[in-house]
Order: structure tokens, then C-alpha cells, then sequence
């Protein structure tokens, strides 16, 4: 229901107004809903620009710069990006949890564990498109603060 029917309908049932259409009651009405209908597609996109899962714009754009992400991909895979990098929960503390996390940025690591050496060794499987700085960089924010990250450029060309 519009602004317009909804405030007609609240007032009508009160049976205090006449609103036949040709009332001023109904002009002022009307003058009303188009500045209620404009705040209201405001909020409603706001709302949709809240959530990951619907987001398309400037609200995927500010979670993608407050995670780190790179904005650059349709609007289905720059989700997934972010949905993976949120998908924080019990169990998820893995290996393979920290290497889909890194899949978020477009890291394509194996990722072996020296548990002997305190360090997590992180195998690119292809060139990060983000450079070997900026790669390591990032395996350094994701990595456990009690483990050396390394980077293992070797199999790539």
C-alpha cells in the first residue's frame, strides 16, 4: 500500500474527514505522501544496502574497503567474496577455512602447516593478481599471530 492510501485509510476510519477527492484535507494529504514516498525509497534502500546478501551498490563498495576487498567483479562474486570472508564460525578456524578466506582475495594458495618451525607456509597455485607484496601482505593479516607466514612463489610462472 502507497503513503497516500495508507494515511486516507488511517484517517478515514476515524470518520472525521471527508475524503472524496475534492477536499483540502486530501491535497495536503497528497503533498504529504510524496515527500513520505521519497523518504520511504530512501530507507528501503538503505535497507538493502545494509546486508551483504542484498547490497548492489555503495553498501557492498564500504563493506569491500573495510574488509580489504578489491571492488572489482559482478555483484554476485564481489557477495561471495564477502559472505566467504564473514563466514566465521565454530569449526571454521581451519586450514581450509583460512584458505577460502584467502580464495576471498583472490589468493589461490595450499597452505602446509610446520608446526615444528611455528610458521604456516602458504604454496601459490597461480600469480596473485594483487602482486607478491600486497599477497603477502594480506597471508600476514589472515595468518594466526603466533605463526610466521611465508609465501612459496615456486610453482608459479
Amino acid at each position: 500500500m502507497d503513503t497516500l492510501e495508507s494515511m486516507k485509510n488511517q484517517l478515514s476510519s476515524t470518520g472525521l474527514y471527508r475524503l472524496d477527492g475534492t477536499t483540502t484535507v486530501e491535497y495536503e494529504l497528497a503533498a504529504y505522501a510524496e515527500g513520505l514516498n521519497a523518504l520511504r525509497n530512501e530507507l528501503s534502500a538503505l535497507q538493502a544496502e545494509s546486508y551483504v546478501a542484498t547490497a548492489s551498490g555503495y553498501g557492498l563498495l564500504e563493506k569491500e574497503r573495510a574488509c580489504g576487498l578489491p571492488s572489482s567483479g559482478g555483484v554476485s562474486d564481489r557477495r561471495a567474496a564477502l559472505l566467504k570472508l564473514g563466514a566465521v564460525r565454530p569449526g571454521a578456524c581451519t586450514k581450509e577455512g583460512l584458505e577460502s578466506a584467502l580464495s576471498a582475495f583472490g589468493l589461490s594458495v595450499s597452505l602446509e602447516e610446520d608446526a615444528a618451525n611455528s610458521k604456516i607456509i602458504a604454496h601459490f597455485l597461480s600469480q596473485p593478481a594483487c602482486g607478491k607484496t600486497e599477497a603477502q601482505r594480506i597471508l600476514e593479516i589472515f595468518c594466526p599471530a603466533h605463526l610466521t607466514a611465508e609465501s612459496d612463489f615456486t610453482g608459479v610462472s
